[in-house]
């Protein structure tokens, strides 16, 4: 079928060749407009009308890119604080080795008395410190290490260590090692009951001891075994410091060798085949009571927001490091008994030990969340750089190729506005026809 058009002869009324270049110069300069308003911001969306869907995708993209670098500055945060942690846990660390050199020292007979109190002075400053850092350590102004964020904490059970076990003169066959029998003075240790784990109650067991005999919870303290002539036998004494009152109790009973001591701090010790060649020989047994679970809901632990979306936290929890959760504010090198004159800083050096093992613990887990922060913070930072990549191929104008059609644009203008006026100077060829 062929295509017909109509015939138009020339009109007064409507000058409809003007009128169509008018109708083509007007969409080249909205163009031209929208393209001078695109290389004006550097972006090709710039309202809802340029392209509706790119807008919705674009600032989806954006937003997350904004989150991801705001998580990125909340790690660092948390960075920080982790960082002004790990240096208080430094500092308390060297404070507790400072401690323990105090008691190795008040360990030796040859201080006197006076010489312990001495050094006791100075253990005392040196508590005071620890409690100081522990509540005064802070990060823009949350506490770090009073327990105030310190979130659950696991149960700690009870256990005991033979701290110091002396090798005996007579080799009674006790324990045996590739072969060859050792006589040891406290052979083994072992706790007896369900007991030995259940949280920290008044104390002492055994009706041998002079004094504290009452409660059957397992507590921290100290076992001394010591090899003792009584002029009539040659036995075992035992003595028994509790680290959290200071109070030393002496068994009135005294054991013979390869006998097994009463059950008393729910451990059952049995002994080497001492003679008197070994008075004076001593044994330690040092017993860490059991710690219950905590959930503390009012002390919840650190959340750092360290993504982009709900939810998407990092939970750490610090422990309180003052003198009562480390169990070592009752310490004192200077306690003593008439038989046993230095089992007070033997006792302060397990106890040190312990506490040193929890900070150094609680430095590997946040130094291990420091590790993980990192990460995170790297990985959140690769996200906000896609992400803004990914929003920049969608909003952004390619400035090269805006160009190259501006420039065509504004020649189209110019040929159209030149067009125009000839369009308009049409009409004078009617008059020719009046001649």
């Amino acid at each position: 079928m062929e295509e017909t058009t109509v015939a138009q002869g020339i009109s007064l009324a409507n000058n409809l060749l003007a009128n169509q270049v008018n109708l083509n110069l007007d969409n080249q300069q909205n163009q031209l407009k929208n393209l001078t308003n695109q290389l004006s911001t550097g972006l090709r969306i710039n309202s809802a009308a340029d392209d509706p869907s790119g807008l919705a995708i674009a600032t989806n993209l954006q937003t997350q890119a904004d989150a991801f670098n705001t998580a990125s500055q909340n790690v660092q945060n948390a960075n920080n604080a982790a960082q002004v942690a790990l240096g208080a846990f430094t500092t308390t660390t060297d404070i507790l080795q400072r401690i323990r050199s105090l008691a190795v020292e008040a360990a030796s007979d040859v201080n006197s008395n006076n010489d312990r109190q001495n050094l006791q002075v100075e253990v005392s400053q040196l508590l005071l410190e620890v409690n100081r850092i522990s509540q005064n350590t802070n990060f823009n102004g949350q506490a770090l290490l009073n327990g105030s964020h310190a979130g659950f904490v696991a149960e700690q059970n009870a256990f005991l260590t033979v701290s110091a076990n002396s090798a005996l003169a007579t080799n009674g066959g006790l324990a045996t090692t590739n072969g060859v029998n050792f006589g040891f003075l406290a052979a083994c240790a072992a706790a007896t009951n369900a007991n030995f784990n259940t949280t920290t109650g008044a104390g002492l067991t055994s009706a041998g001891f002079t004094v504290g005999a009452a409660g059957t919870d397992t507590v921290d303290g100290t076992i001394e075994l010591q090899v003792i002539n009584t002029g009539a036998s040659v036995a075992v004494q035992v003595t028994f410091l509790n680290s959290a009152t200071g109070a030393v109790s002496v068994d009135s009973n005294l054991f013979s060798a390869q006998g097994i001591v009463g059950d008393f701090e729910n451990v059952n010790v049995t002994l080497g085949a001492f003679t008197s060649a070994d008075v004076g020989t001593t044994a330690f047994i040092k017993i860490s009571q059991n710690v219950p679970a905590l959930t503390n809901p009012n002390n919840p632990a650190f959340n750092f927001q360290s993504g982009a979306d709900e939810g998407d936290v990092i939970q750490v929890g610090i422990q309180a490091t003052n003198t009562q959760t480390l169990r070592i504010s009752n310490i004192n090198v200077a306690n003593s008994s008439a038989n046993s004159p230095s089992i007070g800083a033997e006792d302060a050096i397990g106890q040190i030990d312990n506490a040193l093992q929890t900070i150094l613990t609680q430095q590997a887990e946040l130094g291990a969340v420091v590790v993980r922060l990192n990460e995170d913070q790297q990985n959140d930072n690769v996200a906000a750089v896609n992400l803004q990549a990914s929003e920049s191929n969608i909003r952004d104008l390619n400035v090269g190729q805006a160009t190259t059609e501006f420039t065509k644009l504004q020649v189209n203008v110019q040929v159209g506005t030149s067009v125009l006026a000839q369009a308009n100077t049409n009409l004078s060829s009617v008059l020719g026809l009046f001649r």
